[in-house]
């Protein structure tokens, strides 16, 4: 291998002839049929019993978010609603949750599938079922998912299931192996056989979310599509209409349930407020009781009031006593008394009568003595009137001075009052203040607690059912699409193997494959598979085989003429490994060419002989020769005995030292020998890629046939080939393609050298035309 490695030539770039690539594989076009025809049949099989698969749809449009409502007024946004890209794509999820399935499960009684039984399959029965069924119980609910029963009807009112001779009546509950189920006869005796399958609720979930799907078409706002792929379209559209009425009532729920939760809360709250508020209530009445206090801030006014009025009171009083206590001084004598004083009326009138008779007895006293009568009288009457003034101004003063030490009194707790006033305005400030906070806040819950109650009534859903589920039409299975891609595979499928067949064979098959590897290579013949029992070429054989070798003769002919080659032409045949045809090749050219020239055959393969199966005689010949002491070999060479104008010089005796023995001059000069002697000189040689023995036979050829074997010899002994060429500087080498197969050639199997056909040969059994 290492060899092969080392001689290998170079790449070179491949023309790819299109037109012998596709005839390549229409010669195959048995196979595409059959093929073709098998995807066909197979695919009409296949949608004649496949259980088509319905596309149903509804469309959703969700309500849009507007925020919380801040006032009673506002009752519009109390509803429930979706904002964003992000909660829209939360919503997809949602309406396929698993509580929302459990509950369409078993709104509609998923849990349980009745079948008719077919050869091949089964149909499921929804709205034409004979029977209804519903699972009381199941014994173990974590470990069932799913229980499949047969049931027989037994009679009018009574059933098996398949395995069990059990009798169970319609109508009653019977004990299944999962549990206690009760299944109802609809609309008179089951008749025949039915398939019935129970599921637990998880069970059915999971198949229900395996069919539907949820989608968001672009620039449609806030609507949601939802489709459901199913056997049975009014199943399909039943359980899309109530998965839309589940997702309703779940999201009111949701809303219901936040309302309810927020209810709770604010009863909660008003309780504790209303407690505390009572408390702080009752402080600030203790606060007023104790204090005596009606309106702090009236009370602080009227105290000011109260104040400043005994001031004025005090201050009147006081000038009122300072006059009274002057006029009782000026009284002690006898002198005018003031008057106009602001005094008492009583007060006022006794002095002006005081005053009166003071003037008049003046007066008289400047006519008359003291002792004058009237004089007397009068100072009599003016003593009482003074007696009785003095007395007047006495009881005006004391009360005076009552009325001034009550106003006193009266300022005095004002004052007190008035200095109580800030400490008792700050500590009810606070009281009120927290009564203030306590309301504020037990009004706020109040107004909310109505704005939820409000939220509770409005039942305004998320989500509006714009279109109610509808069955599009079949998706499953595509019956245009099965079909032309079981015919697309059908075509493909042996395409793929041939090209691959073709990718993986590293043999030779065709001489394209030669030309292709080596361009400049000369392919002088193509010998077909020898469908004959002689291996060998006769005179009067006119089969394809035999005419193949009359060609390489011919070709062999032109190169050693090419070659200014007249007489004794030395045809080395040689090959890569054994077992590529080399003795057969060169048994056969020696016969074609022994026809009308005198030719030679020599065994050069001194380590494997082969013309022996050929030519019957002692194997005494070539290695005999060379090691003996004669100079001539005419006592080794025979007549072949199949034809008289060809001899044959055997190997002879293996010798263990074939490449010395080749490398003699003995050899050389047996070779100018037999030219001389012979026409042609065909040299049967070892394989050059196993040993070295035929490099030496090389100088002494003319011309050299390199045998390739169709089917056996590899690509790579190809690039091998060419090496040994280049290497070597052979000019005459041509190639021999052997047991070429009749379709490997340009002709096919009709192909002919000369006027015969292979056809007359053999006629081929009836499937070997499909090879």
């Amino acid at each position: 291998m290492e060899l092969l490695e080392n001689s290998a030539s170079p790449k070179r770039t491949k023309k790819v002839n299109l037109k012998k690539e596709i005839g390549k594989y229409l010669k195959k076009w048995p196979w595409f049929l059959l093929s073709l025809a098998l995807f066909y049949t197979t695919a009409r099989i296949y949608l004649r019993y496949t259980q088509p698969q319905y596309s149903s749809k509804t469309s959703l449009k969700l309500r849009e978010s507007k925020g919380n409502s801040s006032t009673l007024s506002d009752l519009k946004n109390l509803g429930m609603g979706v904002s964003g890209d992000n909660e829209l794509q939360g919503e997809t999820t949602i309406i396929v949750s698993k509580p929302i399935l459990a509950a369409v499960a078993k709104n509609l009684n998923l849990e349980v599938s009745f079948f008719s039984l077919g050869t091949i399959k089964e149909v499921e029965l929804y709205q034409d079922s004979p029977l209804s069924a519903k699972i009381i119980s199941i014994d173990q609910p974590e470990l069932f998912s799913s229980a499949t029963y047969t049931i027989n009807p037994v009679g009018k009112n009574s059933y098996k299931i398949e395995g069990s001779n059990t009798e169970y009546r319609f109508g009653s509950r019977a004990k299944f192996p999962f549990g206690v189920v009760v299944i109802n006869a609809e609309g008179g005796a089951l008749a025949y056989p039915i398939k019935v399958v129970f599921r637990s609720v998880n069970a059915a979930v999971a198949s229900m979310e395996g069919s539907i799907n949820v989608t968001l078409p672009e620039n449609k706002g806030l609507l949601m599509e939802v489709f459901m792929v199913g056997p049975v379209p009014k199943k399909s559209e039943d359980i899309l209409n109530e998965l839309s009425r589940q997702y309703i009532i779940d999201g009111v729920n949701d809303k219901n349930q936040e309302a309810n939760n927020t209810r709770d809360f604010i009863n909660e709250r008003l309780a504790v407020i209303t407690d505390d508020l009572s408390g702080i209530e009752g402080e600030k009445e203790r606060f007023k009781q104790t204090n005596q206090i009606t309106n702090l801030e009236a009370q602080g006014s009227m105290a000011l009031s109260k104040a400043d009025e005994n001031t004025k009171i005090i201050l009147s009083q006081s000038m009122q006593l300072d006059l009274i206590n002057s006029v009782l001084s000026a009284s002690a004598s006898e002198q005018l008394l003031p008057s106009g004083m602001g005094l008492s009326s009583g007060a006022e009138s006794n002095i002006a009568e005081y005053n009166k008779l003071l003037l008049t007895r003046n007066r008289v006293l400047k006519q008359a003595t003291g002792e004058n009568p009237a004089v007397i009288e009068m100072n009599k009457q003016i003593s009482a009137i003074k007696n009785l003034l003095r007395k007047n101004l006495i009881e005006s003063r004391e009360t005076l001075e009552l009325q001034i030490a009550q106003a006193n009194a009266q300022l005095n707790l004002a004052k007190g009052n008035i200095s109580k006033y800030p400490t008792q305005e700050k500590m009810f400030r606070s009281i009120d203040r927290q009564q203030t906070l306590k309301e504020q806040l037990y009004l706020y819950l109040l107004q909310k607690r109505e704005e939820n109650a409000i939220t509770l009534a409005v039942t305004a859903p998320k989500a509006k059912v714009v279109n109610p589920a509808y069955t599009i039409g079949i998706v499953k299975p595509n019956k245009d699409q099965i079909m032309y891609g079981a015919l697309a595979v059908g075509f493909l499928l042996p395409l793929i193997f041939f090209i691959g067949w073709e990718t993986l064979d590293t043999k030779v098959h065709t001489k394209q494959q030669i030309l292709s590897e080596i361009p400049e290579a000369s392919v002088i013949a193509e010998i077909p598979v020898n469908v004959l029992e002689n291996d060998m070429v006769h005179p009067n054989d006119f089969s394809v085989f035999a005419e193949s070798f009359r060609i390489l003769g011919s070709n062999l002919k032109y190169l050693l003429k090419a070659k200014n080659v007249i007489n004794g032409g030395v045809i080395l045949v040689t090959s890569s490994i054994k077992g590529e045809g080399k003795t057969t090749i060169s048994m056969n050219t020696a016969l074609t060419l022994a026809g009308k020239s005198k030719v030679i055959i020599v065994g050069a393969d001194i380590r494997n002989p082969q013309i022996h199966r050929f030519v019957k005689g002692k194997n005494i010949g070539l290695t005999d020769y060379l090691v003996s002491d004669k100079t001539n070999a005419d006592s080794y060479i025979i007549n072949s005995l199949v034809n008289e104008n060809l001899d044959v010089l055997f190997s002879g005796q293996i010798a263990p030292n074939p490449n010395d023995l080749l490398d003699m001059q003995k050899f050389d000069d047996l070779i100018i020998d037999l030219k001389s002697k012979y026409d042609f000189v065909v040299l049967d040689s070892a394989p050059v890629m196993l040993v070295s023995d035929t490099l030496h036979l090389v100088e002494n050829s003319d011309v050299v046939l390199y045998v390739v074997k169709s089917d056996f010899t590899e690509k790579e002994m190809i690039d091998f080939a060419a090496g040994f060429q280049r290497e070597n500087g052979i000019k005459n080498m041509a190639f021999v393609l052997n047991s070429v197969k009749p379709e490997n050639t340009r002709y096919g199997k009709k192909y002919g050298y000369g006027y015969y056909s292979y056809t007359h040969d053999e006629k081929p059994v009836w499937w070997k035309r499909f090879v």
